[in-house]
């Protein structure tokens, strides 16, 4: 049986999304959790590692005790969650900086590992070239 208001929410997602691998906590109902943000955009974020939440559920998200982010769990599938920002974050904003930041990290060790294998396939085919 289809389902709307779920496909209906997949198919809205308009914003970028970034990697990230950013240990957090989450807080809700006055109780505190160590989760794992693995993605974000501007509207809202993925997270991983989530027990004993629900949709619906308003959480603050702490990446330091200086940057956090609030919004409301709009899926949850197991231990996965997307949480929908109370507001967009905009770029002057200290925990799209902080992500960013952690973005561009997680970039630049790609970047650097196709590199690597890159030479390795080179340094292979010239030994392997009989002239």
């Amino acid at each position: 049986m289809h389902n709307p208001s779920i496909s209906g929410h997949f198919l809205r997602r308009r914003d970028e999304r970034r990697s990230v691998q950013v240990s957090a906590i989450a807080e809700c109902h006055g109780i505190s959790r160590a989760i794992e943000v693995v993605d974000f955009s501007n509207a809202g974020l993925r997270i991983d590692k989530v027990t004993g939440l629900a949709t619906g559920d308003r959480l603050t998200i702490s990446f330091t005790p200086d940057v956090s982010v609030e919004g409301t769990i709009v899926w949850l599938v197991w231990h996965k969650a997307g949480l929908q920002f109370t507001r967009p974050l905009k770029q002057d904003d200290p925990a799209y900086r902080f992500l960013m930041d952690r973005a561009a990290l997680i970039e630049q060790a790609h970047v650097r590992a196709i590199s690597i294998l890159a030479q390795q396939e080179a340094l292979k085919a010239r030994e392997s070239d009989p002239t």
